[in-house]
């Protein structure tokens, strides 16, 4: 298990002192389930895997769970109230009840019930889980049934930076990199793709590509996740589609999505709190933040594998490769990345010149001098004053990247902050030579 110590921790106070709720969420293959076996394993809980299907279906399913748990035999059960009713007397620490989604989606009153069960005190605790982000946050949102009754929420987050790095035993930290972008840190790709050799080319079109791969499909999953996706299914592909194509202001996503300005508040809301994309805030212009996809897998499933689904799985991957293998997958899917990896390292408050860090985003800053704009892929804030500002790049970077970034930081009138230059593939050294320069490559975040 790796990077999970607060997740195990939380769990280990939950069972310790006999709390009677928790709620566990987060995306497909992050690896809620292994983590809940492992907890089980420790603790002699039971994880019961919800399918899909009509309740009385589910309930014949749970009943033959819980007979095996009480050595009963398969047990007939009437309705969820009597099943709640049987585990009640059932001597074990907790119960999870995994992909709780596809039992509320056919048995919408059941929230209801666990309260009433939660709230009677007797049998086992309850971990409720789910890969449904939207359905799961709101069970424990004001007005729902079990708010304010869980002791723990907890939200296992793909792996990052060292921690990825270890998870796929990658030594090449721009190989790491590359891991990132195409499949996120979700520990649940591991076992079903080998990691990069020293030609990632070859990677992408053996593996990630390939006509047998699982990950062609694995954002349809994803998608399906979204309340409401098969009524508004134009919409919210629409605004991904948007995003994933670079625009990140609400205007431009807006205009090119073919929505009025009006229309895409809501959507794109939905959007976010199922977990596909996040808001990159200004700190510097209030109602000009930007948006982003949340899960870098998504990003290159819109960007690279849906226009191209139907060659990919005729084994036409060479061909795709070698046509947006130094376009698109730069342009619209590693850039993207690097540029929020880089936000992610500063903000984590572990670079020793620049210390904590309140708020990292991006914005843009006016030139009337010379009448234009400069884009900032980084601007770092503490106590509300500026600490860093930065470029993420793909591309080395040099002495004319950061003489551009002395320039903004004295039209931000913030003299001492830093400048960060974020490179893939690295920095001239006469650039990252300069006092107040700090350096940021896949090296430093990887390994």
């Amino acid at each position: 298990m790796i990077d999970r110590d607060l997740e195990w921790a939380t769990f280990e106070r939950f069972v310790d002192r006999g709390q009677r709720l928790a709620v566990v969420y987060g995306p497909r293959r992050v690896g809620k389930s292994f983590l809940l076996d492992a907890v089980c394993e420790a603790t002699e809980g039971r994880r019961y895997q919800a399918i899909t299907g009509v309740a009385a279906t589910q309930l014949a399913d749970f009943g033959h769970e819980l007979g095996a748990w009480l050595g009963a035999g398969r047990l007939s059960i009437d309705g969820w109230a009597d099943a709640l009713d049987r585990l009640s007397r059932v001597e074990i620490p907790f119960v999870a009840l995994d992909e709780l989604p596809y039992l509320t989606e056919a048995t919408p009153e059941l929230p209801s019930l666990l309260q009433r069960y939660v709230d009677a005190g007797a049998g086992p605790s309850l971990i409720l889980s789910g890969s449904a982000l939207s359905v799961m946050s709101d069970l424990v949102e004001a007005r729902a049934p079990l708010y304010g009754r869980a002791a723990a929420v907890v939200v296992p987050a793909p792996l990052a930076g060292r921690d990825l790095a270890a998870l796929w035993r990658a030594v090449d930290p721009l190989g790491a990199l590359w891991i990132d972008a195409a499949l996120g840190g979700l520990p649940g790709y591991r076992p079903l793709v080998e990691p990069p050799a020293a030609d990632r080319d070859a990677w992408m079109v053996e593996e990630v590509l390939a006509p047998g791969s699982p990950l062609l499909d694995a954002a349809e999953a994803d998608l399906a996740n979204v309340p409401d996706l098969p009524a508004l299914r134009g919409v919210y592909r629409a605004i991904l589609a948007a995003i994933a194509a670079g625009e990140q202001a609400f205007s431009a996503i807006s205009r090119v999505a073919g929505l009025p300005s009006g229309a895409l508040s809501r959507p794109l809301a939905t959007l976010q709190r199922a977990g596909l994309v996040e808001r990159i805030e200004d700190p510097l212009r209030s109602r000009r933040d930007r948006y982003q996809l949340a899960d870098p897998h998504l990003r290159l499933w819109l960007s690279i594998v849906a226009p191209n689904r139907s060659r990919l799985q005729a084994g036409a991957a060479p061909e795709v490769w070698a046509r947006v293998g130094k376009t698109t997958w730069p342009s619209q899917v590693l850039g993207p990345r690097w540029e929020s990896v880089a936000r992610a390292h500063v903000a984590s408050g572990n670079l020793d010149h620049l210390g904590p860090i309140d708020t990292v985003g991006a914005t843009t800053v006016s030139d009337r001098s010379r009448r234009q704009s400069h884009q900032l892929d980084l601007v770092a804030m503490r106590d509300k004053q500026i600490v860093a500002i930065g470029e993420a790049k793909l591309r080395k970077l040099d002495t004319a990247d950061l003489q551009r970034l002395l320039h903004i930081r004295h039209l931000l009138d913030a003299p001492e902050a830093s400048i960060v230059l974020a490179s893939a593939t690295g920095i001239d050294s006469a650039a990252s030579a300069h006092s107040d320069v700090v350096v940021i490559e896949p090296k430093n975040v990887y390994t």
